[in-house]
């Protein structure tokens, strides 16, 4: 459950409610409505906290995962912190994944 998790990744850094709830911008009384679970974070929110953390948005969730695009947003937010030639390097590594798929498809049509 998020409640529970965000208390995990609060407390994993010896944070308190109110050095998160500063961080994010939010009032503190909010925050301690999400880890109490009283309130739910909205998912501009939760994407916050997940930048906050250095964490995948999933960790946020439990069995339920957050749709596809969702997911590749949050990484491409992720890898935008990356220095330039870890970029480029997992841009070249998108692209060979690319290339592949596209021969593999011609291969299937010529076949």
């Amino acid at each position: 459950m998020i409640k529970e998790r965000i208390k995990e990744l609060r407390s994993s850094r010896n944070l308190t409610q109110e050095d998160v709830a500063n961080a994010m911008k939010i009032a503190k009384s909010t925050y301690i409505k999400y880890e109490k679970g009283t309130q739910s974070p909205q998912l501009e929110t939760i994407e916050v906290m997940a930048k906050f953390y250095g964490v995948d948005i999933s960790e946020f969730f439990d069995e339920k995962k957050p749709d596809l695009d969702l997911q590749l947003m949050s990484k491409l937010e992720l890898i935008n912190q990356l220095e330039k030639d870890e970029k480029e390097s997992i841009i070249l590594m998108i692209e060979g994944l690319i290339f592949r798929r596209q021969n593999i498809n011609l291969s299937k049509r010529l076949a």
